[in-house]
């Protein structure tokens, strides 16, 4: 499935996110469950989920100060039991974090039934020494369970996005779709500097079943312009499936 982030559109309220979701095509969205109240609330979110038919199939983070949503993230996502959750590994200061990724998720997860993915994020070390997060590498991501590949996140840890394909393997289960354009992260999928039509083209011909996440930034859509907006996404979501086709089973 090809999934609509929330986390793109931090300026607008849910209902025009979904309202967009639906106007596209997608096959669903993910919810990033932070400060909005609105993201914390389960019945509303099932509302949204009714009223523009677009389902929500995954859940994440802010990659920052995460450890202020836990009990709401563990409220909402109790109530949508066996869908997606896309998780970064702890920052390095973050101890609640960690103890809480470590210890409650996987009884969290068994319990709802849910797919857990750890996601790399971008990691730029504390005064230049001390890495900015724990068991962050991609290798370390691979060795703890299943992955969410963040495409742009890649180019910012030095990491290259057909290596990863090939050495995630089986354990790949998720992809945040994102170019980098002249060092711009989050740019549309046709314009930038990551090659990610031979990305999506090696997945696809290797019969890849996950799922994708497109995650744009707000100025990279042009937010506030919502035609250029919308056509930015469709411009994405037809290059996504210029490239990729998902396997029947």
């Amino acid at each position: 499935m090809l999934l609509l982030g929330s986390q793109s559109f931090p300026h607008y309220g849910l209902e025009r996110f979904f309202a967009f979701a639906a106007a596209i095509g997608f096959d669903g969205v993910e919810i990033m469950v932070g400060k909005n109240f609105d993201t914390q609330n389960p019945a509303y979110l099932k509302e949204l989920e009714t009223r523009f038919k677009v389902p929500i199939k995954a859940f994440s983070l802010p990659n920052r100060d995460a450890d202020q949503y836990l009990v709401a993230f563990e409220k909402v996502v109790a109530e949508f039991g066996g869908k997606t959750i896309n998780l970064a590994p702890p920052d390095v200061f973050s101890f609640k974090y960690k103890r809480w990724i470590d210890v409650s998720v996987p009884r969290f997860t068994k319990r709802h039934r849910l797919a857990f993915n750890r996601r790399n994020v971008p990691s730029k070390p504390y005064l230049g020494l001390i890495p900015s997060r724990t068991q962050s590498s991609l290798h370390a991501l691979k060795n703890a369970g299943d992955v969410c590949l963040d495409l742009a996140a890649c180019r910012s840890n030095g990491d290259d996005i057909m290596q990863a394909a090939g050495s995630l393997s089986d354990k790949l289960q998720h992809v945040y779709l994102g170019n980098v354009n002249h060092g711009i992260m989050y740019a549309p999928l046709p314009v930038g500097d990551l090659p990610v039509e031979s990305f999506l083209t090696k997945l696809s011909r290797e019969g890849y079943r996950g799922d994708f996440t497109l995650k744009l930034s707000p100025k990279a859509m042009h937010a506030g312009d919502d035609e250029h907006l919308l056509k930015t996404l469709k411009e994405s979501y037809d290059f996504f499936f210029k490239y990729f086709t998902f396997q029947p089973g």
